[in-house]
């Protein structure tokens, strides 16, 4: 039987993202325009969710450590699967989603230390620069953004075939950097805290 908490407001929202990705992930290498302008503009709106889950979690007091689990675990399947979608599709080199693929594994598994002791994945986060890079609300809104804005543009130079010397390319590249060195700092603090929660003998 499902925890009576599982299908609260947040938790349903977070269910419904991963669910909408999936139909998107299927839906955009359908040969047709106006599909695929659909899918593209339905990435920004899949980021808007994250945040959505966050607010009805707080307005309706239904804050709970599954959900806050489960807010991570659609963070990232929706992340994992963008990226392995972007290399499928040829858009960004294929060691890009493998590393981002490792780095998760790494850093959830390393998680599940600080959740076992009753924490949520920011709570965990003790250090004041771990916060910061980690659990602040400029750190996680700055970097959902910046995934929303790579995957949109990466999904759109590949829809519409824009050359590979173009502007959009250029600035699509810098952003791929930004955030892989973005997510590579996030992990190594939650990897940090993660070894710090350990038994020391």
């Amino acid at each position: 039987m499902a925890p009576k908490n599982l299908f609260n407001p947040a938790n349903l929202v977070t269910i419904g993202r991963i669910a909408l990705l999936i139909v998107t992930v299927l839906l955009v290498q359908y040969p047709n325009f106006w599909i695929r302008t659909f899918c593209i503009a339905v990435i920004p709106v899949i980021f808007y969710l994250d945040s959505l889950d966050g607010y009805l979690a707080r307005h309706h007091r239904c804050a709970t450590r599954l959900g806050s689990v489960l807010d991570i675990v659609g963070d990232r399947i929706v992340e994992s699967i963008l990226w392995i979608l972007l290399g499928f599709l040829k858009v960004v080199p294929l060691w890009i989603p493998i590393l981002v693929l490792v780095r998760g594994f790494l850093t959830d598994g390393l998680r599940s230390i600080a959740i076992a002791g009753g924490q949520t994945p920011f709570s965990m986060m003790k250090s004041r620069m771990g916060w910061w890079c980690v659990a602040s609300p400029f750190s996680r809104t700055s970097y959902a953004i910046l995934k929303a804005v790579v995957f949109t543009l990466g999904l759109m130079l590949w829809s519409y075939s824009l050359p590979a010397e173009s502007t959009l390319q250029t600035i699509f590249t810098i952003l791929v950097v930004v955030v892989l060195l973005q997510s590579l700092v996030r992990a190594f603090y939650s990897i940090r805290e993660s070894l710090s929660l350990l038994p020391q003998n």
